[in-house]
């Protein structure tokens, strides 16, 4: 057995306000905890995603309305994401440890964590788009233990010329590394990185029964109080996820419930039934686990939508594709990618469960696998 002790290091993205976020770094936790090991959570925040930045992005919103309406947009944003984030941190900070609060690389360097082995976790960490240039945070660049990638994930075909001699510095310095897509994993191999391994996001590491379990989701009557669920991270293209999942309400007779991880601009004129605007982690999880179908607009949504084996369509975002384009293929379910083109019920094929289930079942214990040897193995090596 592992010494209990030993620490295990993990930095992911905690700043932002989105379900499956804090989902997949609690099932990651979970997981390497099952090991025997001492879980610790990096807690970094990146300036860019704080509170006041989001209030800043609603005042230069023209499409919001005048300065007026745009600056009560603004405050009431300040409450909304400092509320939610409050909110669906909880189950985190509940069950693992936290490192103080970092706002800065700099800052990381000069208080490094004493860790025996740190993971980047899961998430879009490594993609330079979203961070404004390269986050050193994220390649683990200030700590003094082996570094392993786990799930990894740049969101992006390739890194841009202009960074990649960089990266594959940092990544020289990873005693293993492994990563979400597959299309990311191919790419690594080609630039120098052969033993780049193809993994699970986190949040498939544990089964559908064992989030019912840990987080205590109850299972409703089927006859009762039937609805389409929605749940979306997008603010701009809404209009169409909405309009799509009233349609296809309509077709199969169901209510629509909306849970949102985002500030519920403009939702109130489609007149669902319910809207979750502040849900907790429990929320989100009861509302999907009890609904007819499923209309998502993100990857941890999709993610969640297979592993409970709900009915669902995935609405592909605009960019950053891949992480959407790799999941749906691993599982043949591409059918259920929606692009900006209206789908009837009548022309999606069922879903074949026991198919997806076998695979998901295989890819879940290869992927619980690369992390309990990796750890294992370079602390035997340290």
């Amino acid at each position: 057995m592992p010494d209990i002790m030993k620490r295990i290091g993990i930095i992911t993205i905690l700043d932002i306000t989105n379900f499956g976020s804090i989902l997949q770094a609690y099932a990651l936790g979970t997981i390497i905890e099952s090991f025997g090991y001492k879980v610790v959570f990096i807690n970094y925040w990146r300036q860019a995603f704080t509170t006041m930045n989001k209030v800043r992005t609603f005042l230069k919103d023209g499409s919001l309305g005048n300065i007026f309406k745009r600056s009560l947009y603004a405050i009431s944003a300040l409450t909304f994401y400092a509320a939610l984030r409050i909110r669906i941190r909880h189950i985190l900070r509940n069950r693992f440890s936290f490192t103080r609060k970092f706002t800065s690389f700099d800052e990381l360097k000069r208080h490094s964590p004493h860790l025996d082995v740190a993971i980047s976790g899961s998430d879009q960490i490594w993609n330079s788009s979203y961070n404004e240039g390269i986050d050193y945070a994220f390649f683990l660049d200030f700590v003094k233990c082996p570094r392993i990638a786990y799930a990894a994930s740049s969101g992006v075909y390739k890194f841009d010329d202009s960074e990649l001699d960089e990266i594959k510095t940092l990544l020289n310095k990873y005693s293993a590394i492994s990563v979400r897509e597959s299309q990311t994993t191919d790419y690594l191999r080609s630039i120098g990185f052969p033993n780049t391994t193809h993994v699970l996001d986190p949040s498939l590491l544990l089964s559908a029964d064992e989030w019912r379990r840990l987080l205590k989701i109850k299972t409703m009557n089927e006859t009762s109080n039937k609805y389409l669920l929605i749940y979306s991270v997008e603010r701009f293209n809404n209009d169409f996820i909405f309009s799509q999942a009233k349609k296809l309400a309509k077709e199969m007779n169901l209510k629509v419930y909306v849970v949102c991880a985002t500030y519920p601009v403009n939702v109130n004129k489609f007149k669902f039934d319910k809207i979750y605007s502040l849900a907790s982690i429990t929320t989100f999880l009861n509302l999907l686990n009890n609904a007819s179908f499923v209309v998502v607009s993100s990857f941890h949504g999709t993610a969640f939508s297979i592993n409970f084996n709900k009915d669902f369509i995935s609405i592909s975002p605009n960019k950053f594709n891949i992480r959407m384009n790799s999941i749906m293929k691993q599982f043949d379910l591409e059918e259920r990618i929606i692009g900006e083109t209206f789908i009837s019920n009548d022309h999606l094929n069922p879903i074949n469960w026991n198919a997806v289930n076998n695979n998901l079942d295989l890819y879940r214990q290869e992927s619980i696998n690369f992390v309990r040897n990796s750890i294992s193995a370079v602390l035997k090596e340290s």
